[in-house]
């Protein structure tokens, strides 16, 4: 399991990371955050459900916002504040995967 992670490109900072028994895991807390948010991904397209397309890109706002305003410096984010960010980014981004299947979907029956 621990391998599988290694394909995430993650900068994988200790500083960023949950750590587990000391050690920190190999996936930094906004990273942790967006796969989180892709779980949504079966449930949206069980209830064959998804959010209007312009919504799921303002999702992706927050986590902008938020690594920018540390890359720029003005501010120093916390780990909760990345995996909360990387939720809202993770989950807008499952909402664009399932809204992309539903298109295609509906695409191919008008073939």
């Amino acid at each position: 399991m621990k391998d599988l992670l290694y394909i995430v490109p993650c900068h994988r900072k200790p500083e960023r990371c949950l750590h587990i028994k000391g050690k920190p895991i190999p996936l930094c807390t906004r990273c942790m955050g967006i796969l989180l948010g892709f779980i949504a991904i079966p449930f949206l397209l069980f209830f064959q459900f998804a959010l209007p397309l312009w919504v799921s890109i303002c999702l992706q706002v927050p986590m902008v916002v938020d690594g920018y305003t540390q890359l720029k410096k003005w501010r120093m984010s916390t780990n909760l504040l990345r995996v909360a960010t990387g939720l809202i980014s993770g989950f807008g981004l499952a909402n664009i995967v399932v809204y992309g299947s539903f298109l295609l979907v509906h695409i191919v029956k008008q073939l």
